[in-house]
Protein backbone atom coordinates (compact mmCIF):
# COMPACT_ATOMS: atom_id res chain seq x y z
CA UNK A 1 0.00 0.00 0.00
CA UNK A 2 1.66 3.37 -0.74
CA UNK A 3 1.83 5.74 2.18
CA UNK A 4 -1.39 7.31 2.99
CA UNK A 5 0.58 10.75 3.25
CA UNK A 6 -1.31 12.79 6.33
CA UNK A 7 -0.67 16.56 5.95
CA UNK A 8 -1.16 18.44 9.09
CA UNK A 9 -12.26 14.85 9.50
CA UNK A 10 -14.01 12.03 10.26
CA UNK A 11 -15.26 8.99 8.78
CA UNK A 12 -17.60 8.34 11.32
CA UNK A 13 -20.97 8.98 12.20
CA UNK A 14 -17.85 9.45 12.80
CA UNK A 15 -17.55 8.42 9.73
CA UNK A 16 -21.02 9.69 8.90
CA UNK A 17 -20.20 12.96 10.26
CA UNK A 18 -17.45 13.17 7.32
CA UNK A 19 -19.16 11.41 4.79
CA UNK A 20 -22.09 13.21 4.62
CA UNK A 21 -20.92 16.47 5.95
CA UNK A 22 -24.52 15.92 8.15
CA UNK A 23 -26.00 13.80 9.89
CA UNK A 24 -22.94 16.57 18.05
CA UNK A 25 -22.94 19.82 20.85
CA UNK A 26 -24.42 19.40 24.63
CA UNK A 27 -28.57 20.05 23.98
CA UNK A 28 -30.41 22.62 25.95
CA UNK A 29 -34.08 22.80 26.84
CA UNK A 30 -36.25 22.42 24.14
CA UNK A 31 -38.47 25.11 22.70
CA UNK A 32 -40.67 25.98 20.46
CA UNK A 33 -41.27 22.34 19.24
CA UNK A 34 -43.52 20.94 16.55
CA UNK A 35 -44.87 17.69 16.58
CA UNK A 36 -44.75 16.36 12.71
CA UNK A 37 -47.69 14.64 11.75
CA UNK A 38 -47.76 10.64 12.00
CA UNK A 39 -48.82 10.19 8.79
CA UNK A 40 -45.52 11.64 7.41
CA UNK A 41 -43.43 11.35 10.07
CA UNK A 42 -41.33 8.55 8.63
CA UNK A 43 -41.27 9.90 5.13
CA UNK A 44 -40.38 13.30 6.33
CA UNK A 45 -37.26 11.70 8.45
CA UNK A 46 -36.00 9.63 5.21
CA UNK A 47 -36.30 12.51 2.98
CA UNK A 48 -34.38 14.76 5.41
CA UNK A 49 -31.77 11.82 5.89
CA UNK A 50 -31.22 11.39 2.44
CA UNK A 51 -30.60 15.00 1.32
CA UNK A 52 -28.36 15.21 4.48
CA UNK A 53 -26.26 12.55 2.47
CA UNK A 54 -26.53 13.38 -0.60
CA UNK A 55 -24.61 17.25 -0.12
CA UNK A 56 -22.11 15.36 1.45
CA UNK A 57 -20.97 13.46 -1.28
CA UNK A 58 -18.79 13.82 -4.44
CA UNK A 59 -15.56 14.94 -2.76
CA UNK A 60 -13.94 11.97 -4.02
CA UNK A 61 -11.44 10.85 -1.24
CA UNK A 62 -10.45 12.24 1.88
CA UNK A 63 -6.93 11.70 4.71
CA UNK A 64 -6.13 13.22 7.92
CA UNK A 65 -4.02 12.70 10.95
CA UNK A 66 -6.60 12.35 14.57
CA UNK A 67 -6.09 12.41 17.80
CA UNK A 68 -7.90 9.98 19.90
CA UNK A 69 -8.30 10.93 23.32
CA UNK A 70 -9.36 8.17 25.93
CA UNK A 71 -11.34 9.64 29.46
CA UNK A 72 -11.33 7.18 32.33
CA UNK A 73 -14.35 7.89 34.44
CA UNK A 74 -11.68 9.18 36.95
CA UNK A 75 -10.21 11.75 34.68
CA UNK A 76 -7.62 10.30 33.63
CA UNK A 77 -6.40 10.15 29.81
CA UNK A 78 -4.50 8.34 27.58
CA UNK A 79 -3.56 9.09 23.75
CA UNK A 80 -3.82 7.26 20.77
CA UNK A 81 -2.55 9.01 17.36
CA UNK A 82 -4.40 7.31 14.04
CA UNK A 83 -4.52 8.49 10.42
CA UNK A 84 -8.04 7.88 8.19
CA UNK A 85 -8.59 7.30 4.31
CA UNK A 86 -11.93 7.07 3.13
CA UNK A 87 -12.87 6.51 -0.44
CA UNK A 88 -16.54 7.14 -2.13
CA UNK A 89 -17.94 4.40 -4.65
CA UNK A 90 -20.98 4.41 -6.40
CA UNK A 91 -24.21 4.93 -4.62
CA UNK A 92 -23.58 4.34 -1.18
CA UNK A 93 -20.05 2.87 -1.51
CA UNK A 94 -17.46 3.36 0.64
CA UNK A 95 -13.86 2.29 2.09
CA UNK A 96 -12.45 3.40 5.17
CA UNK A 97 -8.70 2.90 6.58
CA UNK A 98 -8.34 3.60 10.62
CA UNK A 99 -4.43 2.93 11.12
CA UNK A 100 -3.15 3.85 14.87
CA UNK A 101 0.61 5.05 14.33
CA UNK A 102 0.93 5.45 18.75
CA UNK A 103 2.09 4.82 21.12
CA UNK A 104 4.37 2.10 20.23
CA UNK A 105 2.61 -0.85 21.42
CA UNK A 106 -0.10 -0.74 19.63
CA UNK A 107 1.09 1.25 16.58
CA UNK A 108 0.38 -0.82 12.99
CA UNK A 109 -3.29 -1.88 14.24
CA UNK A 110 -5.43 -1.15 11.52
CA UNK A 111 -9.43 -1.33 11.23
CA UNK A 112 -10.67 -1.82 7.33
CA UNK A 113 -14.39 -1.30 6.35
CA UNK A 114 -15.99 -2.12 3.16
CA UNK A 115 -19.48 -0.24 2.60
CA UNK A 116 -21.02 -1.29 -0.67
CA UNK A 117 -23.90 0.43 -2.81
CA UNK A 118 -26.77 -1.30 -1.34
CA UNK A 119 -25.15 -0.07 2.59
CA UNK A 120 -24.00 -3.46 3.25
CA UNK A 121 -20.82 -3.90 5.06
CA UNK A 122 -17.42 -6.06 5.45
CA UNK A 123 -14.70 -4.69 8.55
CA UNK A 124 -11.30 -6.20 8.98
CA UNK A 125 -8.82 -5.49 12.20
CA UNK A 126 -5.24 -6.27 12.09
CA UNK A 127 -3.76 -6.96 14.84
CA UNK A 128 0.42 -6.18 14.26
CA UNK A 129 1.48 -8.51 17.52
CA UNK A 130 -0.57 -11.67 16.61
CA UNK A 131 0.28 -10.67 13.12
CA UNK A 132 -3.08 -11.43 12.06
CA UNK A 133 -5.91 -10.07 10.37
CA UNK A 134 -9.66 -11.18 11.41
CA UNK A 135 -12.75 -10.37 10.21
CA UNK A 136 -15.44 -8.83 12.45
CA UNK A 137 -18.87 -9.99 12.46
CA UNK A 138 -21.79 -8.13 12.44
CA UNK A 139 -22.10 -8.91 16.35
CA UNK A 140 -19.41 -7.94 17.70
CA UNK A 141 -19.03 -4.16 15.43
CA UNK A 142 -21.07 -2.86 19.26
CA UNK A 143 -17.42 -3.57 20.54
CA UNK A 144 -15.10 -0.56 21.97
CA UNK A 145 -11.86 0.16 19.51
CA UNK A 146 -9.04 0.79 21.20
CA UNK A 147 -10.45 0.96 24.48
CA UNK A 148 -12.23 3.87 23.66
CA UNK A 149 -16.03 5.22 23.44
CA UNK A 150 -16.00 5.06 19.74
CA UNK A 151 -17.49 1.25 18.49
CA UNK A 152 -15.84 -0.78 15.44
CA UNK A 153 -18.97 0.59 13.65
CA UNK A 154 -18.79 3.92 14.25
CA UNK A 155 -15.80 3.90 11.94
CA UNK A 156 -17.63 2.49 8.92
CA UNK A 157 -20.26 4.53 7.25
CA UNK A 158 -23.60 4.68 8.10
CA UNK A 159 -25.77 5.42 4.59
CA UNK A 160 -29.96 6.02 5.22
CA UNK A 161 -30.09 2.74 3.31
CA UNK A 162 -29.25 0.99 6.83
CA UNK A 163 -32.18 2.60 8.86
CA UNK A 164 -35.84 3.33 8.81
CA UNK A 165 -36.59 6.65 9.98
CA UNK A 166 -38.96 8.57 12.23
CA UNK A 167 -39.26 12.91 12.01
CA UNK A 168 -39.98 13.59 15.99
CA UNK A 169 -39.89 17.50 15.86
CA UNK A 170 -38.29 20.43 15.21
CA UNK A 171 -36.17 22.00 18.19
CA UNK A 172 -33.68 24.51 19.51
CA UNK A 173 -30.21 22.89 20.63
CA UNK A 174 -27.75 25.77 21.96
CA UNK A 175 -30.28 28.24 20.02
CA UNK A 176 -29.93 26.36 16.76
CA UNK A 177 -32.61 25.41 15.17
CA UNK A 178 -32.78 21.40 14.53
CA UNK A 179 -34.40 18.66 13.07
CA UNK A 180 -34.83 15.91 15.44
CA UNK A 181 -35.10 12.28 13.90
CA UNK A 182 -35.32 9.28 15.65
CA UNK A 183 -33.51 6.00 13.26
CA UNK A 184 -33.90 2.70 14.16
CA UNK A 185 -31.24 -0.07 12.05
CA UNK A 186 -32.86 -1.94 9.75
CA UNK A 187 -29.91 -5.60 10.62
CA UNK A 188 -27.14 -6.23 12.60
CA UNK A 189 -27.73 -4.04 15.71
CA UNK A 190 -30.28 -3.69 18.51
CA UNK A 191 -31.74 -0.18 19.55
CA UNK A 192 -32.18 3.05 18.10
CA UNK A 193 -30.59 6.22 17.82
CA UNK A 194 -32.13 9.91 18.14
CA UNK A 195 -30.15 12.29 15.88
CA UNK A 196 -30.15 16.52 15.55
CA UNK A 197 -28.84 18.07 12.08
CA UNK A 198 -29.40 21.95 12.24
CA UNK A 199 -31.76 22.90 9.62
CA UNK A 200 -29.49 25.53 7.77
CA UNK A 201 -26.74 22.97 6.23
CA UNK A 202 -28.10 19.94 7.78
CA UNK A 203 -25.21 19.37 9.56
CA UNK A 204 -25.01 16.48 12.32
CA UNK A 205 -24.61 18.16 16.11
CA UNK A 206 -25.73 15.53 17.95
CA UNK A 207 -26.65 11.96 18.23
CA UNK A 208 -28.05 9.83 21.72
CA UNK A 209 -27.97 5.63 21.58
CA UNK A 210 -30.29 3.27 23.24
CA UNK A 211 -30.54 -0.65 23.61
CA UNK A 212 -32.79 -2.71 23.06
CA UNK A 213 -34.65 -1.62 26.20
CA UNK A 214 -34.76 1.93 25.81
CA UNK A 215 -31.86 2.44 28.04
CA UNK A 216 -29.60 5.43 27.03
CA UNK A 217 -25.70 4.55 26.48
CA UNK A 218 -23.81 6.74 24.59
CA UNK A 219 -24.04 10.27 23.29
CA UNK A 220 -21.87 11.72 20.31
CA UNK A 221 -21.58 15.64 20.10
CA UNK A 222 -20.41 17.01 16.98
CA UNK A 223 -18.24 20.51 16.68
CA UNK A 224 -16.13 22.75 14.97
CA UNK A 225 -17.55 22.17 11.64
CA UNK A 226 -15.14 23.74 9.11
CA UNK A 227 -15.23 23.92 5.01
CA UNK A 228 -12.81 22.08 2.60
CA UNK A 229 -12.65 21.96 -0.70
CA UNK A 230 -13.36 18.65 -2.52
CA UNK A 231 -12.35 17.06 -5.84
CA UNK A 232 -15.68 18.40 -7.90
CA UNK A 233 -14.56 21.72 -7.03
CA UNK A 234 -17.49 21.82 -4.59
CA UNK A 235 -16.85 22.97 -0.62
CA UNK A 236 -17.50 20.46 2.41
CA UNK A 237 -18.32 20.95 5.65
CA UNK A 238 -16.54 18.64 7.66
CA UNK A 239 -16.59 18.16 11.52
CA UNK A 240 -12.96 18.32 13.21
CA UNK A 241 -14.33 17.71 17.10
CA UNK A 242 -16.58 14.79 17.93
CA UNK A 243 -16.81 13.74 21.34
CA UNK A 244 -18.22 10.35 22.82
CA UNK A 245 -19.96 10.52 25.94
CA UNK A 246 -20.69 7.26 27.75
CA UNK A 247 -24.44 7.63 29.31
CA UNK A 248 -23.66 4.69 31.95
CA UNK A 249 -20.21 5.16 33.31
CA UNK A 250 -19.39 8.65 32.82
CA UNK A 251 -16.39 8.07 30.73
CA UNK A 252 -15.33 9.81 27.33
CA UNK A 253 -13.45 9.47 23.75
CA UNK A 254 -12.77 12.46 22.12
CA UNK A 255 -11.28 12.53 17.93
CA UNK A 256 -9.74 15.48 17.04
CA UNK A 257 -8.84 15.51 12.86
CA UNK A 258 -5.81 17.81 11.97
CA UNK A 259 -4.63 18.37 8.12
CA UNK A 260 -8.29 17.19 6.66
CA UNK A 261 -7.15 16.67 2.67
CA UNK A 262 -10.41 15.93 0.15
CA UNK A 263 -9.50 14.98 -3.09
CA UNK A 264 -6.62 13.02 -1.63
CA UNK A 265 -5.81 11.02 -4.77
CA UNK A 266 -6.25 7.57 -3.00
CA UNK A 267 -7.79 4.47 -5.10
CA UNK A 268 -9.05 1.11 -4.43
CA UNK A 269 -5.51 -0.47 -3.88
CA UNK A 270 -4.95 1.53 -0.59
CA UNK A 271 -8.30 0.33 0.56
CA UNK A 272 -7.20 -3.92 0.21
CA UNK A 273 -7.19 -6.64 3.28
CA UNK A 274 -4.10 -8.18 1.96
CA UNK A 275 -2.00 -4.42 2.48
CA UNK A 276 -3.39 -4.36 6.23
CA UNK A 277 -0.16 -5.90 7.41
CA UNK A 278 2.05 -3.64 5.82
CA UNK A 279 3.44 -0.16 7.09
CA UNK A 280 3.31 2.30 5.57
Amino acid sequence: MRRLTITRHTFLPIIAALLTGAFSLPISAETNTARAQPSDASERGRTIAEEAWARGNGFGSLRAEVEMTIITRSGQQASRRLEIALLEGEGEASKALTRVESPRDVAGTALLTHTDSAGAQQQWLYLPAASRTRRISSENRSGSFMGSEFSFDDFGAQPPSRYNFQYLREASLNGMPCHVIERHPRADRQGHEIAWLDKERLLLQRVEYYDANGDKTRVLTVEDYKSYPGADGKSYWRATSLRMDNARTDAASVLRWEDIELGAGLDTRDFEVAALPRRR
